[in-house]
């Protein structure tokens, strides 16, 4: 599982990423379809990626409170020109030990839903034709596949910069640090007395820093129907509070991703965003 994609969600959607161009106005809801590809480390520092590809239902919702969006689903608390707070979810997915070796025998990691508060800062609408803005997202992390069970929180500060052309092409590049609560770190890295082996010894894991990031993404508009998009996500645990854990085997790694939408359907209705 890579931690924590803080994407559009949409009612049946677990994952979905920069899709539509910035414009001065966008329709209030968009309803259609989206099919992904992607290629995700099992977990921050594993040696292997997990595969998926989804057909699912696609929804945006841009209300002044309730929000369903490229970056996030949730309700809006509060928003200034420059500051914005919402308490939104976001979802990442899972993996048994048959996908990740060193894990062999140990317990399944499964899909992750994150919820909570995000403090968004805008920092200037217009440095060399991006959009700078700071996120702040600290978010509890449940198991959807047991029964929604407790797994600690998550902290992600992070810089990103969105740029979008003329012709509706959109980029966002960001940088950001994953921390993780004792809890969390516990669910990657922990080896308990019973998942000992010869090449897995006994690992009591810290709460910390769990990766630096860098993600870049792009969305392109090739009729008012389809839109197509791409995303690459590094990942470096060079640092990281588990770097001696037997389950941490790479510094580096990357995730990435395709994907196309069709909307079916739209708002007349315009909204700034």
């Amino acid at each position: 599982m890579t931690l924590f994609y803080r994407s559009a969600v949409a009612a049946a959607t677990l994952i979905c990423l920069p899709l539509s161009a910035e414009q001065p106005a966008l329709p209030l809801w968009e309803a259609g379809v989206v099919g992904i590809n992607v290629n995700q480390l099992a977990y921050p520092g594993s040696d292997q990626l997990v595969r998926r590809n989804f057909v699912l239902p696609y929804l945006v919702y841009r209300g002044d409170i309730l929000r369903a969006d490229r970056d996030n689903v949730g309700l809006r608390a509060f928003k200034t020109d420059s500051l914005e707070l919402d308490v939104g979810f976001a979802g990442s997915l899972g993996s048994s030990d048959t996908d990740i070796a060193v894990r062999d025998g140990m317990k399944n990691l499964g899909t992750l839903i994150e919820a909570g508060p995000r403090l968004r800062w805008t920092l200037s609408e217009d440095v060399f034709g991006a959009r700078v803005r700071a996120d702040f997202p600290l978010r509890a992390v449940f198991d959807l596949s047991n029964s929604l069970n407790y797994n600690g929180v998550s902290f992600e500060p992070g810089l990103y910069a969105d740029i979008t052309t003329a012709k509706g092409t959109f980029y966002a590049l960001g940088a950001s640090a994953v921390f993780g609560s004792e809890k969390l770190s516990d669910y990657f890295y922990q080896v308990s007395a019973a998942d000992v082996t010869p090449n897995r010894p006994l690992f009591n894991a810290q709460g910390g820093l769990i990766a630096l990031r860098g993600s870049v993404s792009v969305g392109k508009r090739f009729t008012p129907k389809w839109r197509g998009f791409g995303f690459g996500r590094y990942e470096s645990t060079q640092g990281a509070k588990n770097a001696d854990s037997p389950l941490l085997v790479e510094r580096s790694g990357w995730s990435f991703g395709v994907g196309v939408t069709y909307i079916w359907a739209e708002s007349a209705q315009k909204v700034a965003y």
